[in-house]
């Protein structure tokens, strides 16, 4: 037997299956501002922060995210110092690292998740962030 979901299951389906929460860290608003409507679109609950310093605060006022994506290059403090400190503090949130600078490279250093190079096609950005909180 087939079930035909109308439009107001579709709703209350969607709206019983929490959004991923993820957390997004990057110095460039322009950007962050992109990255955070581009998620929200795709139905993701969406968290900023324009440093690492400003990670970890929401970090510690809420650290129930499913995903951090992360600048390295930032004021205040950079995305390897955040992640350093993040992990040191116990959190074991999946990180996807952002780099115009050779991020796999960054990432296998650090030992984050994943990576992508900027600049990138925000649609493989929510591909990848599906797949890390999806694995997590």
């Amino acid at each position: 037997m087939v079930k035909v979901l109308d439009d107001i299951s579709i709703k209350e389906t969607a709206e019983a299956v929490p959004a991923a929460r993820v957390l997004v860290i990057d110095d460039d608003s322009s950007l962050l501002r992109m990255l955070r409507l581009s998620l929200i679109s795709d139905g993701f609950d969406v968290t900023t922060a324009r440093h690492g310093q400003e990670g970890l605060d929401q970090m510690q006022q809420d650290g129930n995210f499913d995903a951090i994506v992360l600048d390295l290059q930032m004021p205040v403090m950079d995305g390897r110092t955040f992640y350093k400190e993040m992990r040191g503090s116990g959190y074991s949130t999946p990180v996807l690292v952002l780099s115009a600078y050779q991020a796999e490279e960054a990432r296998r250093e650090l030992g984050a998740e994943a990576s992508l190079n900027k600049p990138f096609d925000p649609e493989v950005l929510v591909e990848s962030l599906h797949k890390l909180v999806d694995e997590s």
